[in-house]
């Protein structure tokens, strides 16, 4: 089994080791932090890739994205967050590769979209795809990771608001206001006749 750092043997909780990097960027923090759930990310991928060397690979490309996503994310939950950006990473790979082209992103958001009103070839079905990660992108953070779990990973509004210690509402809003900016930044780009169902 992989094992990319081994740090002594520490107290601190998640939080406070990504605080800590987040304040000083000593990549120690970040790796005393990810060890902790390297076997998780590494089974991520294993489940997706079904190899293992690649998903050894892929674990240490989730790494080297923790780099800088965790600099600059609001991260709540790190475990549930990094269990999101490992799965989600596994997902672009497969998608890149053609090896399973029908689970990506744009259908666990799609699944909410009535697309009997929009015919697109397979051209075009990438380029929307592009987009809709593009646009995912550009929403609030705490928009997008609500908008991660719940299509991607599955979790209920109930799961979400206790992963993150936030009220249930609190957590509705930010997903309903993702889904809208997100059809607001489509239609943006040309991706147009969506009707909520």
């Amino acid at each position: 089994m992989l094992r990319f750092f081994r740090p002594p043997p520490t107290e601190h909780s998640d939080e406070e080791l990504l605080r800590r990097y987040q304040a000083s960027g000593e990549i120690d923090w970040l790796g005393q932090l990810y060890e902790r759930y390297v076997e998780l990310v590494y089974g991520v991928c294993l489940k997706y890739l079904h190899n293992e060397q690649e998903a050894e690979d892929a674990s240490m490309e989730v790494f080297e994205q923790l780099i800088t996503k965790a600099k600059t994310h609001e991260v709540h939950n790190f475990k549930s967050w990094l269990h999101v950006l490992a799965k989600n990473h596994c997902l672009m790979q497969l998608r890149k590769s053609n090896r399973h082209p029908t689970e990506n992103i744009e259908p666990a958001f799609m699944q909410n979209i009535d697309l009997r009103h929009h015919t697109i070839d397979a051209g075009e079905e990438n380029g929307q795809t592009r987009h809709l990660q593009e646009c995912l992108d550009k929403l609030p953070a705490r928009q997008r990771e609500c908008i991660q779990a719940f299509y991607l990973e599955g979790l209920s509004y109930k799961e979400i608001a206790e992963t993150r210690e936030e009220g249930l509402g609190i957590v509705r809003s930010y997903i309903q206001n993702g889904r809208r900016n997100l059809r607001s930044c489509l239609e943006k780009k040309g991706v147009r006749n969506f009707e909520q169902r």
